[in-house]
């Protein structure tokens, strides 16, 4: 208590020794990314000893603006956007790999597009349509970090904080901007930055409030209203009224329509205009650093006049003894009380559980710093089952704790993903799946998938149950099938080639699993398999019109631990992959002619076997454009031969360390031990747009020629692939144009291949 007293008598004192020369106040309009400027401007009064004795905002304003009364300096703020967590909240996406556990989120489909139906609608099925483009929860947080401490410190009065402050916002509902001078300032911030059709408005009292600039995109009459300072120095990033162009972005055109003539003439005598028409989008962050820059060189070219008008400077120590009083009384952001609203009870059974607020007394509540209690929060919401409204922060002076409170609804509980891909080549395929899932303690959901294509089909009917007690697990049981024609000819190839092999592989079984998380990205699954697939292929009779088949019915168990960081699972850019696995596959292999009716021979097979599997994406720090990737896959087997030599090296182990050496007929690249390695050189064009190239090699056992190989070819136990593709990542797909070469001493085999979608393949029943 005494640490505070002091603290405030500081405080008082530093205010008292500023005002002895003219009072100055800092009016800071909206902009979207453009108002990154103010910081730029800001830094430059600060580093000529300018006194800002109170600051107002709308919109990116108000967010600047507020950072700077609740104590935060120009650098620091230059920091916190150089850093690039702005960036990240206002994307509205809460990447599952940093904040869901990875067994929460394993396998991949090809989904582009989905929609959610609620099945238990009295009234009917009813469809969710989303009330913004952007979810706010990312930046609803990142508010509240920011700002809870201040306003616990000011209690909610924003005159009181270590500036004061004011920013506007625009009520729809009355048709008017409300100045926000009281309250909590992060929902005074959110308030005032809610860009329409961008972020949902927040509602407060009879209010639905929108961004500010709507209204009044430059609040200096407010400010000069409230406070008034000697001298208003304004801070504007934006073209002002003028109607935005043919070439402005959607958003920006959306916003132009709905803001009103804004006033942004200054009172002649006492306002200095800081302007600039920062070319940037609203929400194009990737020039921040160019854009603060911008507004430091405006400010220091402005300063000659604004040094003139003052009486009194601020040094150095004087601005850090300001900071230092107020974040003195600014409480540490610890929560003890925690209120979850609008769940049913089951729903908050579930959150409870996972945010983990309940000591192992019932009805006691554990104490939780705010990062843990944001990343247990964005657990619960990044698999997009609930939603959640702003969160109001209070803090309790008695118990020194702050509680939370934050309504959630819950998404609709049946969803219908669509997607697939569209090729140059004859893999061209369509994807729909079916999700119904009920949350709670024990979670169930029951799937429908397929995948369907000329070339191949897979799909699959089956369940999940997960269990949130002590230690979560989770089990899952499926039907899967799927249907595979390899070629090896006419397959985008640019070359002749010579070799093409009619091959057919079809397969169906059952799978019951169970698994566990070991680490937050970590997980240990066993597996069972029940099932049979079929292998079709060219007959060793050179004049058979049709084609011989193996059946091989399996039962296979399998043990995994996997650990998996990556960005992204097709053409990922970070993070990495780790999995080493066993298996046993036991079975009967039978064989069947071209020409008879049932099958000749029928013997047992059984193997084991072993696999480790490596890929990791490195950043080189020396350059911002270039990265490599690196892999590595071993398998060692006892795999035994089947009846027919086609068969045998069909159920083999393969190598296929791109996506087309998955869609073609590839003996050489199929062993029962072998060891890939590769590197992949990355090279960075734009966002998202990206040149990867990869060099990999392959040493496996040699073996005996087999009717694939005439005997005058020579076995070779190294075989090469290297691959060069263009790649960028869109909001619902991968596009990718890609070069394939196989064997670098034949240049017959080279390909040329266009996708845009995912072309993936399930699990095989035999696991590899």
């Amino acid at each position: 208590m005494m640490r505070k007293m002091l603290a405030f008598v500081l405080l008082l004192w530093c205010g008292v020794s500023s005002a002895e020369g003219q009072t100055v106040g800092v009016v800071m309009s909206g902009g979207g990314a453009k108002g990154l400027y103010h910081i730029g401007v800001l830094e430059a009064l600060e580093a000529c000893g300018v006194p800002v004795d109170c600051v107002a905002g709308t919109s990116m304003g108000s967010i600047i603006a507020a950072m700077y009364a609740a104590g935060y300096s120009p650098s620091e703020m230059r920091e916190i956007v150089r850093s690039g967590v702005v960036k990240e909240w206002v994307s509205g996406r809460i990447d599952p790999n940093k904040y869901l556990d990875y067994y929460r989120q394993m396998g991949s489909n090809p989904s582009m597009l989905s929609l959610r139906i609620d099945v238990a609608e009295v009234s009917g099925k009813r469809i969710q349509v989303p009330t913004s483009l952007i979810s706010s929860t990312q930046i609803d947080m990142a508010l509240t970090e920011l700002f809870a401490p201040a306003t616990a410190a000011c209690d909610g009065d924003f005159d009181r904080l270590m500036v004061p402050f004011l920013c506007v916002a625009s009520d729809m509902n009355h048709r008017g901007a409300v100045v926000i001078r009281r309250g909590e300032l992060s929902e005074a911030i959110r308030s005032s930055m809610s860009i329409p059709l961008v972020f949902k408005p927040v509602k407060k009292d009879s209010m639905l409030l929108y961004d500010g600039g709507i209204y009044d995109n430059f609040p200096w009459k407010p400010l000069d209203e409230t406070f008034r300072p000697d001298l208003i120095v304004g801070s504007i990033c934006t073209a002002g009224n003028t109607p935005s162009t043919d070439e402005s972005s959607l958003l920006d055109q959306a916003f132009m329509l709905a803001m009103q003539q804004t006033d942004y003439e200054l009172p002649a005598g006492r306002g200095i205009t800081i302007r600039r028409a920062v070319k940037a989008g609203m929400l194009d962050f990737d020039h921040a650093e160019q854009i603060m820059d911008a507004g430091y060189e405006d400010a220091m070219a402005a300063m000659p006049e604004i040094l003139r008008r003052i009486g009194g400077r601020q040094g150095t120590v004087d601005y850090a003894a300001r900071r230092a009083a107020f974040r003195a009384l600014c409480p540490p952001l610890v929560f003890n009380d925690y209120r979850l609203e609008g769940l049913n009870r089951k729903q908050r059974a579930y959150i409870r559980d996972f945010v983990q607020v309940d000591r192992r007394t019932p009805g006691r509540q554990r104490p939780m710093g705010f990062d843990e209690l944001r990343d247990n929060l964005f657990e619960v919401l990044a698999r997009g089952e609930f939603s959640m409204e702003f969160p109001h922060v209070r803090y309790d002076s008695v118990e020194r704790r702050y509680s939370f409170r934050a309504r959630f609804n819950s998404r609709p509980n049946f969803k219908i993903t669509l997607g697939g891909n569209i090729s140059s080549t004859a893999f061209n395929q369509a994807y729909i799946g079916m999700n119904y899932q009920r949350i709670g303690r024990v979670g169930q959901q029951l799937s429908t998938e397929l995948y369907l294509g000329p070339l191949y089909t897979w799909g699959l009917l089956g369940g999940r149950t997960d269990f949130y007690y002590v230690k979560p697990f989770f089990l899952d049981y499926s039907y899967n099938f799927s249907v595979h024609n390899l070629r090896h000819g006419s397959f985008g190839n640019l070359t002749r080639i010579d070799n093409a092999h009619q091959v057919k592989q079809s397969e169906s079984f059952f799978s019951v699993g169970a698994g566990m998380p070991l680490t937050h990205r970590s997980v240990l699954t066993l597996r069972t398999n029940l099932g049979h697939v079929n292998y079709r292929y060219d007959s060793e009779d050179p004049f058979a019109d049709d084609t011989d088949l193996t059946r091989f019915r399996f039962t296979g168990v399998k043990a995994e631990v996997a650990r998996n960081t990556l960005d992204k699972f097709l053409y990922p850019r970070r993070g990495s992959d780790l999995r080493l696995s066993a298996i046993w596959i036991g079975g009967r292999d039978r064989y069947r002619p071209y020409d008879s009716e049932r099958f000749l021979t029928r013997e047992r097979r059984q193997w084991f076997g072993a696999r480790f599997q490596w890929s990791k994406y490195f950043d080189i720090p020396a350059s911002g454009w270039f990265s490599v990737g690196l892999s590595v896959d071993g398998v060692y087997t006892n795999h035994p031969d089947f009846f027919s030599t086609y068969a045998t090296y069909l159920s083999m182990p393969a190598y296929a360390p791109v996506q087309h050496a998955q869609m073609i007929c590839l003996p050489d690249f199929h062993a029962p031990r072998f060891v890939g390695a590769g590197a992949m050189p990355t090279f960075d064009l734009m966002p998202n747009f990206f040149l990867r190239t990869g060099f990999y090699a392959m040493l496996r056992d040699r073996r005996d020629p087999t009717p694939l190989y005439p005997s005058t070819r020579d076995d070779r136990p190294w075989h090469y692939l290297c691959e060069a593709s263009l790649v960028y990542h869109t909001p619902i797909g991968p596009v990718s144009l890609s070069l394939t070469k196989y064997e670098l001493r034949d240049w017959h085999n080279m390909y040329l291949t266009f996708n845009f979608g995912y072309a993936i393949f399930a699990p095989k029943g035999t696991f590899y």
